[in-house]
């Protein structure tokens, strides 16, 4: 727990032994020895919103209560075992997060993969915080999201025991909730993918994984952390032939790429068609912009039903 301590040190002889996490940036609680006159000059400046226990003396409550801190966030000393219970029942537990990490892959090369993670993150980061991942190292879905990230060399100079704290100094802001990870020119290592996947989930609830092929090394890694993967596939008989051969993930969608007729299911075998709508392609192509047209309508229902997916699940 994350806490700001406004006194002298006793009181930071407390929040050591209690094992808090001493910061002055973006505190969940505040910890104040109203004993202390310096301390109570500052607390003044803190946000109202923060969470606060105080330590104070019996003359001191009405002061306590003056400055609307309940009567059982008021401690009559720094000892340990006094403190802790107060400063763990100050901070509301946080609400159950929704990630879900949902990776994009194909059993060859030239399905679109990078073109439907952008515009899947587009729609979805309207009502989700999303975090793209490019683990290709082409750096395609920054291209078509408008950004530069920083490469990966960067974020392996970072170690892999990485935090989302780490991942928001790299993370490029494409819009409002929706950042890129990953640039150009190298691909991650298997090592730094995981990491960098497993921290980018306490950023945002979907991790939108922009893999290479299916028999790439980072990506069968990768698929151990997914809770959904999209592979697609164009329906030529050479690319149900790759696919055919490729190993299937569980939890797979199959996704057909510039198919025939209009978006929906199209056969047995596969979960959702994206049809060939070469207009739309060449309009998004020009502008780095969101598909629309038939292409983007197929977009629109595939983002619904991703939303639904990490909903149900």
């Amino acid at each position: 727990m994350r806490v700001i301590l406004l006194g002298g040190p006793e009181l930071a002889r407390a929040a050591l032994m209690l094992g808090l996490d001493v910061t002055a940036e973006h505190p969940d609680v505040a910890l104040i020895d109203l004993r202390d006159p310096t301390a109570l000059s500052v607390a003044a400046a803190l946000p109202p919103g923060l969470p606060r226990v105080v330590v104070a003396n019996p003359d001191q409550r009405a002061l306590a209560r003056a400055l609307a801190i309940p009567l059982d966030r008021i401690a009559a000393s720094c000892e340990p075992a006094v403190l802790g219970p107060l400063v763990a029942s100050a901070v509301p537990p946080a609400r159950p997060r929704a990630t879900r990490v949902v990776l994009v892959s194909s059993a060859r090369g030239g399905t679109g993969r990078t073109l439907l993670v952008a515009n899947l993150s587009r729609r979805i980061a309207a009502h989700r915080s999303t975090v793209v991942l490019d683990v290709t190292g082409t750096g395609g879905a920054a291209w078509w999201l408008g950004v530069t990230p920083r490469p990966w060399s960067d974020i392996e100079g970072l170690g892999l025991e990485l935090t989302a704290e780490h991942l928001a100094v790299v993370a490029e802001e494409a819009r409002p909730e929706l950042r890129v990870i990953g640039g150009a020119p190298h691909a991650p290592s298997v090592a730094a993918a995981l990491a960098t996947t497993r921290a980018a989930t306490g950023m945002a609830e979907l991790v939108l994984v922009d893999a290479p092929l299916l028999a790439d090394e980072r990506t069968r890694a990768l698929l151990e952390l997914a809770d959904r993967s999209l592979v697609l596939t164009y329906p030529d008989p050479a690319s149900r032939g790759a696919q055919d051969v490729a190993a299937m993930p569980a939890l797979a969608w199959r996704i057909a790429s510039q198919a025939p007729g209009s978006p929906g299911r199209s056969s047995p075998d596969v979960f959702f068609s994206l049809p060939r709508d070469e207009a739309a392609l060449a309009s998004a192509i020009a502008s780095r912009g969101i598909a629309r047209g038939r292409l983007g309508h197929a977009y629109d229902i595939l983002a619904a039903l991703v939303t639904e997916d990490m909903a149900s699940r």
